[in-house]
Order: C-alpha cells, then structure tokens, then sequence
C-alpha cells in the first residue's frame, strides 16, 4: 500500500537562505556533511549520529541543532527533538518559520498541545501574505490541538497494549484483522523478510507482506507469512476478514494504481487471489477494505474521481452470484475534502469505523465511528472521534473490535513502540455488544470426518436469506455471527446428508453471547431423521405460523432434488405437559398442517405420510422449560 505520510514532508531542502548563509565549524564540517548527505537521503538514523558528532565539534552552531531536531522528529524521538530545535531556536534562528513549524510539529506529536499551538502561531506570524497554503495548513493544526485538548480532559477508561515483539518489530506493522472468535491475527509487514527482499524506491520501505499468528492461551505465537500464493514481490496487504475466517481482502499493487483481490480458505491453504471485479476497482487506488459479518456488504477506499477528494469510503451489496455491484459513495458524514481510509463494519451490522484527517481529530488520521444502515448506506448519525488515548496526535488507523466488543486491534505509532507504527490491542472492562456467536465444527456422524457444507441463514419473520457460509472443509470450523433483533433460522447443508435445523430468536439481547454447537450430519439413507426447529405453531394450535415457511420451502426443495429419496413421514410430536389423549391429536394435526404446505407447494403428495406422536417420544427429560422445547418438534423420517 501507499505509505500514509505525516505532515513533516520528506523534502529535505527546509532551511531558509539566512539559515544556508551560516557557516559550519571546519572541525564539525566533515560529519555534518556526512549527516546531510543521509539527511537527503531519508535515513535519518544514520544522519542523527553524524549531527551528534558535528554538535559535540560545533556545538553553538544552530544549523547542526536545527537539522539534528529534525531527524529526530522524523525518526519519532520527540523529547531530543524538542531539546535540538530549542536549541537552534536559542542560538538565533527564532525569525526563520520553518524551526517554529518543526518545533511545533514536535510539541505537538509529544501531546505538549498548548506549547505546540504556541509555535504554530508564531510560525503563522512569520509566514508571507502569499503562503495561503501554508496558512490554512498551520490552522488546521492549531485546530487539532484545541481537540487534543479537550479529548485527553475527558480519557477513556482503557488499557492499551503493545502486541509485542512475537508481532511488531522495528519496521512497520499494521492493517491487524482478526477472525471472530479472535484465534487467528493477520496483519501487514514491511519487514527485511519480504518476498523478494525489494525495497519500495518511493519510500525507502520493504514491499509489503502478509503474516499470521495464533493465540495460544492469552499469547500471540511467533509470526509467520501466510500460505499459499498470497505474498508476491509486489506489495500485498491484509485488509480485511470476513467474520468465519474463510475469505481474505487482500491489496495488491500489480494492476492499476492497487486493487483489491479476494482469497478463500480452501482447507489449510487460501487460493490464488481473484479481482473484486470493475465496480470496485478502477484505474484509481482502491487500498483498504472490510465485509459484514453476513459477508453481503463490502466497504472500500478509493481515489477514483466523482469523491469528495482524496480518498474517500464507498460502499458495494454483494449479489447472489457472488459478485459485488455498484459502488455506492458514503455521505459527508463519512467522507470530507481530506483522506478517509481503513473502515471496519462492526458485527453488530450497524456501527461503521473509519481512519480520517478531515474531521476533529487530534492530528493526522484519528478513529471515527457512526451509525450506518447497512441496507441503504445512509449515515444515521454525526460522526463521533472514539477518544483518547486510542486516538494520539499522529496517525491512528486500521481499527477492529472483537465481536464481544471488549477488545481492539488497531495501528498508531507510539513513543513506546518497537520502531515504526506497530499493532496495539485496548481493552475494556465495559461493552455493549448485542450479538451471538453462533460457532463449532460440522463432522460426518459416522466418520467423525469434516464436512464442507453451507450455512444457510434465513429472517424467519420475512424470510429473507440473510447470509451464506461455508464450513471449512479441512477442520469442518464455521463461525456465524446473528445481531440481536431477529429470529433467525439456521440449515446446515451437505451433498448426501440430512440437512441440520437450529432457530435462534434474539428480539432483545444486551450482552455478548457464544453457542458453540459440534454437529454431527447424518447420511442421507433410510432412517434418517430430520429436526424442523423451524417450524411454528401458536400454543394449542395447529396452524402453521409464517416463521415456518422458510424452512418449509427449504425441505420441498430437497424432497424435489434428492432422487434417492422416495418416501418421508412427518411426525408431530409434543411435551407433557397437559393430557395425552390431547397431545396425540393436537401432534397430528400439526403433522397433517405440515404435509398439506409441502403438496400445495408441489412436493408429491406419494412420498409423503404424516403421524402424531403426542409425548410418547421425547428427546429429553420433560423437566424443563428449555427441554420441553426441545420435544415439542417437527421430524422429518426417512422411510425409503
């Protein structure tokens, strides 16, 4: 990816002629000449220890000091900085702009806000009438202190963490995505290890590679690249997960000015990467990225004309043929004249986040959330900086909560980093997440061998199918997340198997709730048994609610497809609770409700049969609520 640039440009031609006209001490000339020579050539580590030698020759001459704080503030060691540039400041170069705008730039990544909006002004002071560029720029920053300081007034209460050195080292990582049980991180690296061990000649940094850890217990294992033929000598970039962990969004460089590709868990191995086709990539920079949890709605970066400016978020609904539409533009609660970069749509299906340096941040790229609808991509609300201290006064990006919202994972550099940004992860003690994560294994009931198979989610109360997912094929692995507010009707389907039927009903859910289920599929032979946990009767009654009908519709297309299939009874079947003479009618009469939907939708009416069975056959004990669900159920049995 392109690398996101500071404020402090890396032109290096900064000093004023007043500044040039000095002269350096012949002693300290030598490894001052050394210094500039790295100066010029952004190597400012290298530059910083020739300076030093040149300050200890030389040291009354501001030019040394001025261009030594520099490199310190751009290699991020903002207390030296501030020293240097005080320095060069004392020693006569209080008239030149640019050592204000620097020691300004200083203060202020160092969160010195009032001493840092101090030199900015003066800097404004000693610009020209025709600099209005610089002008505008300098206000922007003045207004970004007055935000820093009414954000670090008012912290948050979290804990933040830096992920390591088993993650970060001294080059730059970032773009962290987890999968939704939060197992599994992947993340960007611009480290030695790069395949190809090129270096990008427009920023001086390794090409980008992809990396994977796991967590073992509460640690992060040591890293290692992704498998498969992810990883190129081109730059390629984690930039989002979908929820289950099966597919990847990946950059790629290669094409265009950067696209962006996806790639699907195939086992242990992800396959090659494919576009996301024209109406998400253009001849522009499509550079990051992030899907729902129902893996419907993707959310972009890109700088393609028709924006708002820079780099704007789009929007994209994916079809049923798996292909992503028209590029929907977010409004101006999302996207400004500035960049906006990195969004991260919440599990919660509502909540969108975003990286931007167009609204009130504290400088450079803040985090921003607002309430989205995810159907239509109008914005509900203003948009709201997330605080401080996860937002600082440099760039803060490539933000992700987990699905239980207790914890994140986002990039920012810090002065207790390892070198260039690095992965931190906040956590909190209070979260609001209404959802469930519905996850476990599929296996084969008589092999106990994985199965791939499809997840089917289905809105009861319209219907509609909502979501489509994929067990792995190599772990039989699945995860599903279900916000609250909804019944929810599950099938889990495989070629030659029975299909396996759950319901989950969360009209109102406050907290975070896990269901881990290990399902065993039964092969598709004589005596197999169905469960319909989706089929609905009003208390007492026979008649079928339209809950039912999803999963009904579901059935009649297997009994229509699955030649080997030749006759099926429907078994009514109740708790035992009330009178069993009542019970055994009222089992048939619901078994009878069912097989009459089934023929009026086409299903022949020579495979089918139906009986009650009243209480006579429970699957559990009759001694509790949650048991007495479990009995009172529709079978499907197959007969021949």
């Amino acid at each position: 990816m392109k690398k996101i640039l500071p404020f402090l440009t890396l032109c290096l031609l900064l000093a004023s002629k007043d500044i040039l006209a000095q002269k350096v001490n012949k002693a300290a000339k030598k490894s001052y000449n050394k210094g500039m020579s790295h100066y010029m050539d952004n190597d400012f580590t290298e530059a910083i220890k020739y300076f030093s030698v040149a300050e200890e020759n030389d040291p009354k001459n501001p030019l040394i000091h001025y261009y030594k704080g520099v490199s310190l503030l751009k290699h991020h060691r903002l207390p030296l900085a501030i020293e240097s540039l005080k320095k060069a400041k004392s020693l006569k170069l209080e008239n030149e702009p640019e050592l204000h705008y620097y020691l300004g730039r200083a203060y202020h990544l160092y969160h010195k806000f009032n001493e840092a909006i101090t030199s900015y002004q003066t800097y404004y002071t000693l610009l020209k009438d025709a600099e209005k560029n610089k002008k505008a720029k300098v206000k922007k920053l003045i207004a970004n202190c007055e935000t820093g300081i009414v954000l670090m007034f008012n912290p948050l209460e979290v804990e933040i963490e830096n992920l390591g050195e088993n993650i970060n080292t001294e080059d730059p990582e970032y773009n962290p995505v987890i999968s939704a049980d939060e197992t599994t991180l992947y993340f960007t690296s611009r480290r030695s290890s790069s395949t190809g061990g090129l270096i990008d000649p427009e920023d001086g940094y390794f090409y980008e590679d992809i990396y994977v850890s796991h967590k073992n217990d509460s640690a992060w294992s040591e890293v290692e690249k992704i498998g498969g033929k992810i990883n190129t000598e081109n730059h390629d970039a984690c930039i989002g997960l979908s929820a289950d962990g099966q597919q990847m969004l990946i950059y790629n460089s290669t094409s265009n000015n950067g696209d962006i590709y996806i790639s699907t868990l195939e086992g242990e191995n992800w396959s090659k990467p494919t576009s996301l086709g024209p109406n998400v990539n253009t001849d522009g920079w499509e550079s990051s990225a992030s899907l729902s949890a129902d893996n419907q709605t993707l959310f972009f970066t890109s700088d393609r004309k028709g924006g708002y400016g820079g780099t704007d978020i789009y929007m994209s609904k994916r079809s049923k043929a798996g292909e992503f539409g028209e590029a929907i533009l977010l409004g101006p609660q999302v996207n400004t004249p500035d960049d906006e970069i990195a969004p991260f749509i919440h599990a919660d299906g509502k909540t969108l986040y975003f990286s931007s340096q167009g609204h009130k941040s504290m400088g450079g790229f803040d985090i921003f959330s607002v309430e989205i609808d995810l159907e239509t991509g109008e914005i509900l609300s203003d948009p709201e900086n997330i605080g401080y201290p996860i937002n600082t006064a440099d760039d803060d990006t490539y933000f992700v909560w987990s699905a239980d919202n207790t914890r994140a994972y986002f990039s920012s550099i810090r002065e207790e980093g390892l070198g260039d940004k690095d992965i931190y992860m906040l956590e909190r003690n209070i979260a609001f997440a209404p959802l469930i994560v519905w996850k476990g294994s599929i296996k084969d009931a008589v092999t106990n061998k994985a199965v791939e198979a499809q997840i089917v989610v289905t809105d009861n109360k319209t219907g509609k199918e909502i979501g489509r997912y994929t067990s792995n094929s190599s772990s039989g692995n699945y995860v599903v997340i279900l916000p609250a507010g909804r019944n929810y009707g599950l099938a889990i389907e495989a070629e030659g198997y029975a299909f396996f039927s759950k319901n989950i009903d969360i009209p109102d859910l406050e907290t975070y709730e896990e269901i881990t289920d290990q399902v065993a599929l039964n092969p598709l032979v004589k005596g197999s048994v169905i469960v319909l946990r989706n089929v609905f009767f009003d208390t007492d009654k026979a008649d079928l609610r339209k809950e039912s009908i999803a999963e009904l519709n579901r059935l009649a297309q297997m009994l229509k497809e699955e030649e080997k299939v030749k006759k099926v009874e429907i078994g009514g079947h109740t708790d035992s609770d009330g009178e069993a003479e009542h019970n055994l009618k009222l089992s048939k009469e619901r078994a009878k409700s069912v097989y009459e939907y089934l023929i009026s939708i086409g299903v022949n009416e020579k495979m089918l049969s139906y009986k009650g069975y009243g209480e006579t056959k429970p699957q559990v004990p009759n001694d509790s609520p949650k048991n007495k669900q479990l009995n009172r159920r529709t079978e499907i049995s197959v007969i021949e």
